[in-house]
């Protein structure tokens, strides 16, 4: 109320003491109605202010309508009714405003329903012609997959064909080189070694039609191929040292025996490894062994815990005990989970006995190796360097088989064993 009363101090003339009409300020800032301050200075000699007497030059005025307005309004305020219409007004105002509030919420509504019929158009455009998108990557996934599996079954079929072929071939060949440097150094002089050759070279040829005639009968063991390989191993040391047959003539020294213990990280379950680990047998229940990726599994098969990337090395297993057994070396990368192909191209070179077979695990089929009697223990000869791997009996000094060209890649190779049921395998320890 203070506020208001000092408001309307504000808008009364202090000439007519009533609220200003037509106001107008003076230079000096003083506040009059028009008519007031002319009626004044009509009287004055000189014009002044009536308030603070300030005189000036001349009689300008000028108007002043925000205190007119606000002089108007407190005018209506005072008058009886005046508080109605001015809510009138205002509510007037309100409505107004509500309207125009209204009408825009009703545009916008509008708009945003227009957007989403869009945007619903567009998605059911979008998802079918991406689900069909899919389908078809998806297909296309199937095709390619299928094609390179294909591929890949064949190329496979292909390497263990030429594997089959290369190594019988080889096999074959080694066999007549060594007949044919027997005859050489033994009754040929240096005079008569081009005749050797020149006849060796004709009997090669002679023979090509004939090896793929007998390569179509079956596999050829080292006992039918290269007899004198026999010959040459029943001295092991010297044998291996100096000329075996089979390509060992060019090994720097003799081969060095080694002691091979099994390790027991890579055992099959089942497999039961002695205190020592220098034997192993296949048990009845799977043994407390935490699984791990060196593990085999499912088959029993285990390696040694020496491995070997250069130099030429040999062992020797006792055999003689059970009829499901291997023998040989595996690559280190060798397969040890699921089941593996025990062959060369599955990284393994072995020989081994199933039942009443007796064989080399050549690939892609096993090559029967014909011998009166199953060794009792066999060395395992290998040379890293030269990349051969010779079986020898070491009770007959006999070569049983020599796996030529053995593709090592400078892989290290272990010793590894194949144990069936009712066999057990032991490591001869170094004499």
């Amino acid at each position: 109320m203070a506020a208001a009363e000092e408001l309307r101090e504000e808008a009364i003339c202090s000439i007519c003491l009533d609220f200003f009409c037509a106001p107008v300020m003076l230079d000096c800032g003083h506040n009059f109605c028009r008519a007031c301050i002319s009626l004044c200075w009509a009287r004055a000699a000189t014009p002044s202010c009536p308030q603070c007497r300030e005189t000036f030059p001349g009689r300008g005025l000028r108007p002043n309508r925000p205190l007119g307005n606000i002089a108007e309004r407190l005018k209506r305020l005072d008058q009886p009714g005046g508080d109605e219409e001015q809510i009138q007004l205002q509510l007037e105002s309100l409505r107004r405003e509500k309207g125009e509030l209204e009408k825009r919420e009703r545009k916008e509504q509008w708009i945003c329903q227009d957007y989403l019929e869009k945007v619903k158009a567009e998605r059911q455009k979008i998802v079918p012609e991406f689900k069909q998108l899919r389908q078809y990557l998806e297909e296309q996934e199937c095709l390619l997959l299928a094609r390179l599996g294909e591929l890949e079954k064949q190329i496979k079929t292909r390497l263990k064909e030429n594997a089959a072929k290369f190594s019988k071939k080889i096999i074959y060949l080694d066999g007549l080189i060594k007949e044919k440097e027997c005859r050489l150094s033994g009754h040929e002089s240096l005079q008569d070694a081009g005749d050797v050759l020149s006849r060796c070279e004709r009997a090669k040829l002679q023979q090509k039609e004939q090896m793929s005639h007998e390569l179509k009968k079956g596999p050829i063991s080292c006992s039918e191929t290269a007899p004198t390989l026999e010959e040459v191993a029943r001295k092991p040391q010297d044998a291996l040292t100096t000329d075996t047959g089979e390509g060992m003539e060019e090994s720097q020294g003799p081969f060095s025996k080694v002691n091979v213990t099994l390790d027991p990280d890579t055992a099959q379950s089942r497999l039961v490894l002695s205190e020592d680990q220098r034997s192993v047998m296949q048990g009845a229940t799977q043994q407390s062994w935490l699984d791990n990726p060196q593990r085999f599994d499912p088959w029993p098969c285990v390696l040694g815990c020496e491995g070997f990337n250069s130099g030429q090395r040999c062992w020797e297993v006792e055999v003689g005990c059970g009829s499901c057994w291997a023998v040989g070396v595996a690559l280190e990368s060798v397969k040890r989970k699921g089941p593996i192909d025990m062959s060369p191209v599955g990284g393994i070179w072995a020989v081994g006995r199933y039942k009443e077979k007796f064989q080399a695990l050549t690939s892609p089929s096993p090559t029967p190796v014909l011998h009166s009697t199953v060794p009792r223990r066999v060395r395992v000869c290998l040379d890293h360097a030269g990349g051969r791997v010779m079986f020898v009996n070491v009770d007959s000094e006999a070569v049983i088989f020599t796996f030529p060209q053995a593709m090592f890649v400078g892989e290290r190779i272990h010793p590894w064993f194949w144990v069936g049921k009712g066999s057990q395998l032991k490591l001869c320890p170094e004499t």
